[in-house]
């Protein structure tokens, strides 16, 4: 029988029977909310399905994360909300798809080794919350040629297109992400204040000075040279444009930075863009605080269980805090979206930062704001932006927004760096996104060009979508922070540097656009064998990846050390 065991707000505890319904493809495990009559903090479906032994064949899989039944102590981890709300187990006996799909907006996965036996099973973390909905997952048994983390991908990818909305590229085309398809996105930090700062409350007297890198003229200059190198599709977007540069004073963006040419020069940048055949579009913010910004007041932030104000980084502003989309959050967005269009932007449209982030929750008991509530309501922001500018665009990968987004700059911070227990990073995101979203895998991705070997690699082997970024590395020097897009940067300080730039991006479109088709066909499968790893999309073309220091032969194409060979159907 499979149960719950359920956390209430007071302490105690009790375990509930779950309902079992088998589907054609599994089952399907619900708790219905009318049997919980007071506040929850937790609901745990008890992992009694599946355990795996120590030494045996066979892995667990979340995020784009592998464990296997190897080599591991004792431990327990908490994933914590994840990009994807999935995980999957491979035994000797059975594989299958975890899919939550009642109240998944909580989740969570705890996976734990205990005894020399590994077991993985679903958490909804409610904290005392509003219960809106039953507590619900499905599982996919998963046979034959499926019975792989490529077929729990897929498993998934079939919920997100057929259940929750998603759609391939292909099917919602429109100019913009026509244009996108064939051109590289190129952001550009134009100026910031000290990153950490040295200020946490700024005022308009104590406000660090702000570090210019790039106005209005200069980002033109870099279209020229971009332009002369034979670049002739190019999506810029503006990062800093606003008042006191890059995470200057949200959400505050107006009037536009006058260090950096003011509003009049900014329109002439948007003009420039169109008339060499570019995308213009700029970074805003509809999640952070400040309190030096002009809309700041006490009620902004959310807060926390015990009634604080929900504190994030000391970022460029100050002290960042998390801000409510219902004491204001939302509503300053719609406001500003229209103000952005009318500058001249036009393009996929970038807000930081929303699918980069497990949903918020606030506390507050004026403006009390679900992770429900809170998706939702960045769900009609993103809308809002596309019916605006033409698409969306973000930060991070949490699959919230896939349904309503065009592109993220990255999804995996653990690329080369996971977290304890975990053996391998495999593209579970990208098996089941690529030819959905348009995504870079990794921070150690962006710049690919000018990044080690392995970087360049892993971005062909996941399927990336080129994506550069100007002064990307602005954090001061400390050991609390870090260049999380790395150290080795692309920049445009100097005539000198604009050209390598320009050469650069040039060289990146020219590779990218011989497999450029792929970006709109769907990851079938993937796997490693020995120094090679190869992708297969579903026209039967595959990417074979070198990893090794010997070159290879796949039939009868050779593979240098650190190359990759594409192999069409």
């Amino acid at each position: 029988m499979y149960q719950a065991l359920v956390t209430y707000t007071d302490g105690s505890q009790e375990k509930l029977a779950l309902k079992m319904q088998e589907t054609c493809r599994g089952f399907i495990v619900t708790l219905p909310r009318d049997e919980l009559h007071k506040p929850v903090e937790t609901v745990d479906f008890m992992p009694d399905f599946a355990p795996a032994k120590e030494g045996e064949e066979g892995y667990i899989i979340y995020k784009n994360y592998m464990i296997r039944f190897k080599n591991h102590e004792d431990q327990r981890i908490d994933t914590g909300f994840c990009q994807q709300r999935m995980m999957g187990v491979k035994t000797p006996r059975e594989c299958f798809a975890c899919i939550m799909t009642g109240m998944w907006e909580y989740h969570r996965f705890i996976i734990e080794r205990k005894d020399g036996v590994y077991t993985i099973h679903p958490r909804f973390l409610m904290e005392g919350q509003q219960i809106d909905g039953d507590f619900q997952a499905e599982y996919v048994m998963l046979t034959g040629e499926d019975a792989d983390y490529s077929g729990m991908a897929r498993a998934y990818q079939d919920y997100q297109l057929n259940t929750v909305g998603c759609k391939m590229i292909r099917d919602r085309m429109n100019p913009e992400l026509e244009y996108v398809l064939d051109a590289p996105e190129i952001r550009i930090r134009q100026a910031w204040k000290p990153v950490p700062t040295p200020v946490e409350e700024q005022t308009d007297e104590n406000e660090p000075p702000m570090h210019v890198a790039a106005t209005f003229e200069r980002v033109g200059e870099v279209m020229d040279a971009c332009k002369a190198h034979g670049v002739d599709k190019a999506e810029f977007c503006l990062v800093g444009w606003n008042i006191s540069g890059h995470d200057g004073r949200w959400p505050q963006a107006f009037p536009v930075e006058e260090k950096l040419g003011g509003e009049e020069g900014l329109k002439k940048l948007t003009k420039k863009a169109r008339d060499l055949g570019y995308r213009l579009v700029c970074h805003t913010n509809s999640t952070d605080c400040y309190s030096i910004s002009n809309r700041w007041s006490d009620q902004l932030p959310m807060r926390t269980r015990d009634g604080e104000k929900q504190k994030n980084a000391q970022w460029g502003g100050g002290r960042m805090y998390n801000m409510c989309p219902k004491a204001g959050g939302e509503k300053f967005s719609m406001e500003d979206l229209p103000k952005v269009k009318e500058l001249g932007f036009h393009g996929l449209h970038y807000i930081d930062v929303i699918s980069c982030v497990a949903p918020y929750r606030c506390f507050d008991k004026e403006h009390p704001c679900t992770q429900k509530e809170f998706i939702a309501s960045m769900t009609r922001i993103a809308k809002r932006a596309s019916e605006l500018m033409g698409g969306f665009q973000s930060e991070g990968a949490y699959d919230y927004m896939a349904p309503v987004s065009d592109m993220f700059l990255y999804v995996d911070f653990g690329l080369f760096n996971p977290p304890k227990m975990v053996d391998e990073n495999v593209p579970m995101w990208q098996l089941c996104y690529n030819g959905i979203v348009l995504s870079n895998p990794a921070p150690a991705t962006v710049n690919y060009p000018v990044k080690d070997w392995q970087s360049q690699l892993k971005f062909i082997e996941y399927g990336g979508h080129p994506a550069v970024y100007i002064h990307s590395k602005f954090v001061t020097p400390d050991p609390s922070r870090s260049n999380w897009m790395g150290d080795v940067d692309i920049t445009c300080g100097s005539p000198e540097e604009i050209e390598e730039a320009a050469t650069h991006i040039s060289n990146m479109l020219t590779e990218y656009r011989k497999i450029k088709d792929l970006q709109l066909m769907k990851m079938t499968h993937h796997k490693r064998e020995g120094d090679l790893a190869t992708t297969t999309y579903e026209d039967g073309t595959r990417i074979i990846c070198n990893y090794g220091e010997a070159s290879y032969s796949v039939d009868g194409v050779d593979i240098p050390a650190h190359q990759y060979a594409v192999v069409r159907a």
